[in-house]
């Protein structure tokens, strides 16, 4: 799968600047990993702007400083192809990981920075994040 196919299909569905990568919006990153014009266009009472793309446990953006409600449109989202992943260590430490249809689902946390990513590794394991928890045993607690 390339890039485009991956934001396609998870950072386009929902996306206020369109459907597809031929939006006339489409912007890569410098390092090839996602679309850096995506916003989240669907807003659910009580929780916030999420992520149709993503499945549930990921698809929230997380908080902005200035309240207790998740008002952020964008989320922090990384994407990796086939052969490709992140280089987890005590500063990208894999907290949730699930896998979904054949991609690894991972929120990451950068302690150091007091920052966190979504990764989506395409082919990945759960035997890749041997620390992380595996939201697959507590989905059904998740809003």
């Amino acid at each position: 799968m390339k890039l485009e196919q991956m934001v396609e299909k998870f950072q386009c569905p929902g996306c206020v600047c369109g459907s597809d990568t031929k939006c006339g919006r489409y912007t890569p990153d410098s390092y090839g990993l996602r679309c850096t014009r995506h916003v989240l266009g669907t807003l659910l009472v009580l929780i916030g702007h999420i992520a149709l793309g993503l499945p549930k446990g990921f698809c929230c953006p997380g908080f902005e400083t200035s309240g207790n409600r998740n008002t952020r449109n964008t989320i922090d989202i990384r994407m990796w192809v086939v052969g490709t992943k992140p280089g987890w260590d005590r500063f990208n430490v894999p907290v949730w990981a699930m896998v979904v249809d054949g991609f690894l689902f991972i929120r990451t946390y950068q302690p150091r920075l007091n920052s966190t990513f979504v990764d989506v590794v395409e082919g990945g394991t759960l035997a890749m994040v041997p620390q992380a928890l595996n939201v697959s045993e507590f989905i059904d607690e998740i809003d």
